[in-house]
């Protein structure tokens, strides 16, 4: 997903104040044939026949760009996405609606288009100007900067057919921002590269973007949408459902898009007075337990709709996701606190109910994991059939920038195996443990960098943050009169 398509259709002057890209009403439809006979009969007999079926792509789609801003389009897949990428950039017409562009437009779409797999590096670099609006003695000019920035060696002078996908991404997105185009359309293409190209190519990006240039993003990375982009767009079946701040987006996505389709967004800015929030593992009656559920059961995800593994006399029924605060949100800093509700019902008579959550993230690596044994507050000992248990983890997102899953479970152990859990090993206590209930992919949360921070705003490198120290001493000169004589 990173060959260019541009084109310059620079038909007015730029004016600051002035859209780059104005989209009124656009819409695309496609015909749906039964066969390909039906499509030429249709072509042959036209308003003859009955009118075939439509499936539509997009509908009636409008938003506004202004010179340096960042829009973060983002959505499930089937969504619409691409389609509009498409439209924008010129390789689809649309059915109905306008699509206005002020300057030069550059696009990293679909892998290998645009590019030519015979010619080598340098000859597509030609190529691909031609198709930016570049003459010859423009791409010349730019070509050792293009060349310099892919940082692909000898393979410059090599068949594109023989480069490797990061090698290809490298290529078309130096010939597109070495292009100056007003207005780059980004469809998920950065995420080809390593991580090292992924953050030189943002601080390009960013660079880009001081000067004037507009980004359109399509990504699945929450992290970067609410990271980079200062506005966000939410499309579902091809309408936009959301539009606002790129954290804001971010947010609508989660709340309803991945988890609660049906629910109703509210961004609630009235004070809501509670209890002070429990201490991690800290455990609470029904008495005197605040409920979050009570003020934000709209936000609540059903989880009686997500997989569990276990039995059915323990069911996972609610999950709320909200900050320190307990209020929802699904976008967090690193280093900020995280608390994590879930509500079981019960049917059977639980010894001691040992809660538990899990922290994963995108490439599916356990970050973080811990249940009530190991937590110094013990868990009320005797649920007895017919209770409601709710449980409230607190998680310190001391973890690297990014999307992460969350998981829950319900188990039952003996209790005075309970008590001495702290002379028992996990391979004493895990025979012992009944599993009754585990969630899997109950509910996704990003991490971003912190917006202020101090020393930095990035506070660790890596999948954690573990407790570390250093010390830095400066030495006095080597004497090189007497260095020969240690021994």
């Amino acid at each position: 997903m990173s060959a260019v398509h541009g084109r310059d259709t620079a038909t007015v002057e730029l004016n600051e104040k002035r859209p780059i890209l104005r989209v009124r009403s656009l819409s695309k439809r496609y015909s749906l044939y039964s066969s390909p006979g039906h499509r030429l009969a249709k072509l042959v007999f036209g308003r003859l026949l009955k009118e075939s079926l439509t499936y539509s792509a997009l509908e009636d789609v409008n938003f506004e760009l202004m010179p340096g801003e960042a829009l973060a389009v983002i959505g499930r897949n089937g969504a619409g996405k691409s389609t509009l990428l498409q439209l924008l950039s010129g390789v689809l017409l649309p059915t109905t609606g306008s699509i206005e562009v002020s300057g030069r437009v550059a696009g990293l779409l679909e892998l290998g288009s645009g590019f030519s797999p015979e010619f080598s590096g340098r000859e597509n670099i030609f190529i691909n100007g031609a198709i930016l609006g570049l003459n010859e003695h423009q791409t010349r000019d730019r070509l050792d900067d293009i060349i310099a920035f892919a940082e692909i060696g000898d393979y410059i002078d090599q068949p594109v057919k023989t480069y490797s996908s990061g090698m290809f991404l490298r290529l078309a997105f130096s010939v597109a921002i070495h292009s100056d185009p007003n207005l780059l359309l980004v469809d998920e293409a950065l995420t080809v590269g390593d991580v090292f190209f992924q953050q030189k190519c943002y601080k390009r990006l960013n660079e880009l973007r001081a000067r004037g240039m507009t980004v359109l993003l399509v990504t699945h990375s929450m992290a970067d949408a609410a990271q980079f982009c200062n506005r966000g767009i939410v499309l579902s079946h091809g309408r936009i459902v959301f539009e606002g701040l790129a954290k804001e987006s971010v947010e609508y996505y989660f709340h309803h898009e991945y988890e609660t389709p049906t629910g109703q967004y509210r961004n609630s800015s009235q004070a809501e007075a509670h209890l002070p929030a429990p201490h991690a593992g800290q455990n609470l009656t029904a008495n005197d337990a605040f409920n979050p559920f009570d003020l934000h059961s709209e936000e609540a995800v059903d989880l009686l709709s997500c997989k569990q593994v276990g039995t059915a006399s323990v069911r996972a029924r609610r999950l709320l996701i909200t900050g320190r605060d307990d209020k929802p949100r699904r976008v967090f800093q690193q280093g900020e606190w995280v608390k994590v509700h879930v509500d079981f019902s019960i049917d059977e008579f639980l010894s001691v109910p040992v809660a538990g959550v899990q922290l994963i993230n995108a490439k599916g690596v356990l970050v973080h994991g811990r249940n009530s044994l190991q937590f110094e507050s013990a868990p009320p000992f005797g649920a007895h059939a017919g209770t409601r248990l709710h449980c409230i983890h607190e998680i310190k997102l001391d973890v690297d920038v990014g999307e992460y899953t969350l998981e829950t479970g319900l188990a039952d152990l003996p209790h005075e195996l309970f008590k001495r859990r702290h002379v028992y090993s996990p391979l004493d206590i895990a025979p012992q443990l009944r599993l009754l209930c585990h969630v899997i992919g109950m509910a996704a949360i990003s991490v971003i960098y912190r917006h202020e921070g101090s020393p930095c705003l990035f506070s660790h490198y890596g999948v954690a943050d573990l407790p570390s120290q250093q010390q830095i001493t400066l030495l006095s000169p080597v004497d090189t009169h007497h260095e020969g004589s240690i021994r």
